[in-house]
């Protein structure tokens, strides 16, 4: 299954790198986080600024899927002259997910049809703020499913691991080993679970790049 694919290659970029894509996961949620507090005031400029950070991690996704290498100089390569054109895409993207999730079933449909608008908008400068939206769409076309497979089997997966490592640390004697795996657990989960997740997802859109045009690979 494809998803299955997209696990498998993105457990191959974090090993690689696992403490320089953690360090950069981090630092993006550092840099979101004093923008949004010493923006306040402002709130479209600190909703701005998180949008570009972001936009930027999916950057470092797709070029780690890539083989590429990844610093933190990729961290803010959305701020640049097409900065605008970014921050709108996303805008446009957020608008019209909140306004198909009045329909819950056609939101979460919309929300994976969408999905692709922030790696469109950081790796092809010719599309438009609203052209990256109806591209997206076209580009999931038969991804949909894969994609919600991937998350409810990673985010399943999380919850029944946890939940038969607590009941296996309920063990007398024995469970004191099963803490202690469970406590590593949810270690490496805090750590690399968004990374790991930030991955995957953007492995779809990256497969179907260069499946829709193999001579002009996403770079």
């Amino acid at each position: 299954m494809m998803f299955l694919e997209a696990y498998k290659k993105a457990l191959a970029v974090i090993s690689k790198k696992p403490i320089m894509l953690w360090g950069l996961s981090l630092l993006s949620g550092i840099i979101t986080m004093l923008a949004t507090i010493f923006t306040a005031p402002v709130m479209v400029l600190g909703a701005a600024f998180s949008i570009l950070i972001t936009c930027g991690m999916a950057r470092i996704y797709i070029d780690g899927l890539n083989g590429k290498e990844v610093n933190s100089d990729q961290l803010f390569s959305a701020f640049n002259k097409n900065c605008v054109r970014i921050v709108g895409g996303m805008a446009w993207q957020t608008l019209w997910t909140i306004i198909w999730s009045v329909v819950p079933i056609v939101g979460i449909v919309k929300a994976y049809s969408y999905r692709f608008v922030p790696y469109i908008l950081m790796t092809k400068p010719e599309v438009t703020a609203t052209q990256a939206l109806r591209l997206s769409m076209e580009m999931t076309k038969g991804k949909k499913m894969q994609m919600f497979l991937a998350d409810i089997c990673f985010f399943g997966g999380i919850f029944v691991i946890s939940f038969i490592l607590g009941l296996l640390s309920a063990i007398p004697f024995i469970g004191i080993l099963f803490a202690l795996v469970t406590l590593l657990f949810i270690i490496a989960i805090a750590l690399f679970s968004s990374i790991f997740q930030g991955l995957y997802a953007a492995y779809f859109y990256v497969d179907s790049a260069n499946a829709s045009d193999a001579e002009n690979p996403i770079v």
